[in-house]
């Protein structure tokens, strides 16, 4: 089943990793609210760019990721422009 989702761009970091790219919530819902959700372990990000900390050059830049949720430190939404 299909359910509309919006598209907020997403900064994730790990331990190891930054990763940038686009996280889809249900129509209407925070970021917070998909985040507080303890119905999933994992997140989908699409259009990702994955880096290690500390470095600009992408180690990956997978079309899709799904990234565990005890691994992540923070996540917080970037405007692109």
């Amino acid at each position: 089943m299909y359910t509309n989702k919006d598209r907020i761009r997403v900064v994730i970091v790990t331990n190891e990793y930054r990763i940038e790219g686009d996280m889809h919530v249900l129509v209407g819902s925070r970021l917070t609210d998909s985040l507080n959700s303890k119905a999933k372990d994992y997140f989908a990000v699409t259009d990702a760019r994955v880096f290690r900390i500390g470095s600009d050059t992408p180690l990956y830049t997978p079309s899709y990721i799904a990234v565990n949720r005890v691994s992540i430190g923070c996540v917080f939404p970037i405007d692109e422009v």
